[in-house]
Order: C-alpha cells, then structure tokens, then sequence
C-alpha cells in the first residue's frame, strides 16, 4: 500500500474574484482532470475552512474590543 501524495494549499494556483458584494476574495483553483483531484479538493477545502475561521475570530475580537471600550 502506497501512500498518497500529500497535497498542500500552497501548491494550488490561488485566483482573486468579486464576490456579489464587491469585496475582492481568494479563491483556491483545482483542476477537474488532475492525476490527483481528490488530494487538491482536500487541501482547498481545508484552506478555505482555516481562512474562514480566521477571519470570524477576528471579527469576534473586533466586536469584544468595541463593547469594552
């Protein structure tokens, strides 16, 4: 038994786009025919994930910051 090649988000090619509201997010790129889709789609979406939740401990410090000054 092999294991698989261990794929990191750094390795995938990262695309800027607007969302609907107009704010400028990164995206993770994936290619559909890849010898190893299911390694890329895994590493995006733990990519996506962490920055998520990033940003919502941010925003949550943000907010407790304000309410106590």
């Amino acid at each position: 038994m092999t294991k698989a090649k261990q794929v990191r988000p750094s390795d995938l090619p990262t695309k800027r786009v607007r969302a609907p509201d107009g704010s400028v997010i990164q995206m993770k790129v994936v290619q559909a025919d890849s010898a190893t889709f299911a390694e890329d789609i895994l590493a995006a979406f733990r990519s996506n994930v962490r920055r998520i939740t990033s940003d919502r401990r941010k925003r949550a410090r943000a907010v407790e910051d304000a309410a106590q000054a």
